[in-house]
């Protein structure tokens, strides 16, 4: 009786641990979709280099104390943890993966925004494993929606152009032969900037892959949000507007120079750097009240959003800082100390 039951336990622990082999293999390399119409990031965020991105409770991130490489942490910024020692920008996140363009090799505008164009756009596990390629050519401006991810791609001989592929990596299509800017996408169609100043919002079907004309103007960074459209008018020396989504009604937000913003998760609160010598500074304009608030004096860029916390940095990237989103405006050094370091 005795040997019986052992036969059998040893061909039931076997046929688990073949089981979960065939599992393990199966699952490996296997690519599992998203099941709606989720964003890797805000508009806002990719913007401003996409160096933080929240999802379930995690804020993964470009660490500048760790030579950007890419981080977890928890949504109250406990409990950080390198994932890969790739300097990460661009991160978009959805419920199993991460992507994010790597910039070993990165380069930025005389206004402090990304451009990063290095060493191509990658695609990992949320434990840091499983490294897949979309490209190694230099890219940009990353944007996860839905199954798709778009970007600028550099190809020798025709320059910079817009391209989507599935999270796969499969079905790779160019969608605009320009260095444009993907802004928003919705009812399978994506509108976009041109990189270069002084020209309006187009948008591109995603079926019939035909460009039409959406809105007349100078738009630099426009942000789709609550029936609104904010954006920094380069016409009217870079201050921030806003107006409806059918283009009426553009009402002054910032009377001054700018050049970045961005906008918290609650609405409540834009977030702005005002370049206006003696009174440059980075700014917070409530929404319903119109009122600024004067948050630290100097120059500053990257401004990202999370649910509870605002970060940007300095000009010369000497310091990441922290903010309550919607909170007492208390500025702080942002200092993550990695309490487990997982470096691939």
């Amino acid at each position: 009786m005795l040997k019986t039951i052992m036969r059998l336990f040893i061909t039931l622990t076997i046929l688990t641990a073949l089981s979960v082999g065939i599992l393990y293999f199966y699952n490996k390399g296997r690519t599992f979709y998203n099941s709606g119409e989720q964003s890797g990031n805000s508009a806002g965020n990719i913007y401003n280099g996409g160096l933080f991105s929240e999802y379930g409770g995690r804020i993964y991130f470009s660490n500048d104390q760790d030579g950007g490489a890419l981080y977890v942490m928890n949504s109250d910024l406990s409990n950080a943890r390198k994932l890969r020692n790739d300097k990460a920008v661009f991160i978009n996140v959805d419920d199993n993966y991460i992507y994010y363009i790597k910039a070993n090799d990165s380069h930025e505008s005389d206004a402090g925004q990304m451009m990063f164009y290095n060493t191509g756009v990658y695609r990992i596990k949320k434990n840091g494993s499983e490294l897949m390629a979309f490209t190694s050519k230099p890219s940009s401006y990353l944007t996860l929606k839905g199954n798709n991810v778009y970007f600028q791609r550099y190809d020798l001989g025709t320059g910079l152009s817009l391209y989507r592929y599935q999270i796969d990596g499969s079905l790779e299509r160019k969608l605009v032969k320009e260095a444009v800017i993907p802004v928003h996408i919705a009812d399978n169609e994506l509108y976009f900037t041109a990189s270069s100043e002084g020209q309006g919002i187009n948008k591109i079907n995603l079926k019939s892959f035909i460009t039409y004309p959406a809105y007349d103007g100078s738009y630099s960074c426009p942000i789709f949000r609550d029936g609104y459209i904010y954006f920094i008018d380069i016409s009217d020396d870079n201050k921030i507007y806003r107006m409806n989504m059918d283009g009426t009604d553009k009402l002054l937000l910032v009377d001054g120079r700018c050049s970045s913003y961005n906008i918290t998760n609650s609405g409540i609160y834009l977030y702005y750097q005002l370049d206006d010598g003696d009174n440059s500074g980075i700014y917070r304009l409530k929404l319903d009240t119109m009122e600024s608030t004067l948050l630290q004096a100097g120059s500053y860029k990257h401004i990202n959003v999370t649910q509870k916390y605002v970060f940007f940095r300095d000009s010369d990237n000497s310091n990441t800082y922290v903010i309550s989103a919607d909170g007492y405006p208390e500025v702080s050094i942002f200092a993550p100390e990695a309490s487990v370091s997982d470096s691939r």
